[in-house]
């Protein structure tokens, strides 16, 4: 079989890992770097670097973080010529990281997420805050990896990030303002099709922010299941079949979903378990390829 994995990050470990299995299991591989996306429209018709005269039996697309509409224009492109793709419903959400979409989507579904409020005007933050009570934890709507993410202890603290966030040109609809929930645990599930795999994320001494990226420790943790048929109803909420959901579990056992991450790293939950993730993953990418 010849697979080709489109991404427009190929540094991610995990395409490393995918081509490894795939090339275990005796398939051809091919990696397809679309970060730099450009084509030309010549007299014999529209040319893309990289996908001229593509051969595939199976498209994964997995870290498509630039040109995103344009990438899935050539993925209805691709489908329409009768290649099967796995996109982890990637022409639905047309984006990488969009976390006030997905907050709607886990809402809606009655999933449970600590309060929060989305506002466009930083004037109208210092109420917000206050009516939440502090601390709050503000967040930014597009980064990942606990990178913009505040804890505010007081109307003091509010302020200054607000004169820090507007002196760097950012506006008030980037963050997101939630409540401070005070967590036994910080878990990373990571779900693919019915399978879940658990680690308890442990902040470095001094941080809130139990992101492994930040300092952070991780264990294997043994999820009950109703915290896994909570975690695969959030993933389920934004329409994936892959993806990472956040936990916090309070001392009261009060479970709540921080955010679903689209692209979720699998390395460190394979070196944390034991377990073949990345033949989970391809196997998964081949059964519901369409």
């Amino acid at each position: 079989m010849k697979i080709v994995l489109i991404t427009t990050l190929p540094s991610l470990i995990e395409n490393k890992r995918i081509e490894e299995e795939a090339r275990a299991l005796g398939h051809e591989f091919k990696l397809v770097n679309l970060k730099e996306f450009s084509f030309a429209v010549e007299g014999e018709g529209l040319k893309i670097e990289g996908l001229e005269d593509l051969e595939a039996d199976i498209v994964i697309m997995r870290g498509i973080f630039n040109s995103i509409k344009a990438i899935s224009e050539v993925v209805n492109s691709l489908r329409s010529r009768g290649v099967k793709i796995f996109d982890n419903n990637f022409l639905e959400h047309r984006y990488s990281i969009d976390k006030v979409t997905d907050l709607l989507k886990l809402s809606i579904n009655g999933i449970p997420v600590p309060k929060m409020t989305y506002l466009r005007d930083f004037d109208l933050y210092p109420d917000a805050c206050a009516k939440m009570g502090y601390p709050v934890v503000v967040k930014s709507t597009r980064m990942g990896k606990g990178a913009s993410v505040y804890k505010l202890e007081d109307e003091s603290a509010l302020s200054s990030f607000i004169d820090e966030a507007e002196n760097e040109g950012k506006s008030a609809k980037s963050f997101i303002i939630q409540e401070f929930i005070p967590y036994k645990y910080d878990l990373r599930c990571l779900i693919i099709g019915d399978s879940v795999f658990t680690m308890r994320r442990i902040p470095a001494e001094g941080e809130f922010r139990a992101n492994f990226s930040l300092g952070g420790e991780v264990e294997v943790f043994e999820l009950d299941n109703e915290g896994k048929l909570l975690a695969k109803d959030a993933l389920s909420a934004v329409n994936m079949s892959i993806g990472g959901v956040d936990i916090l579990m309070t001392e009261a056992n009060k479970r709540y979903i921080l955010e679903v991450n689209h692209t979720a790293g699998f390395v460190g939950m394979e070196k944390a378990t034991g377990e073949n993730i990345g033949r989970l993953f391809l196997k998964h990418a081949i059964v519901n390829a369409i």
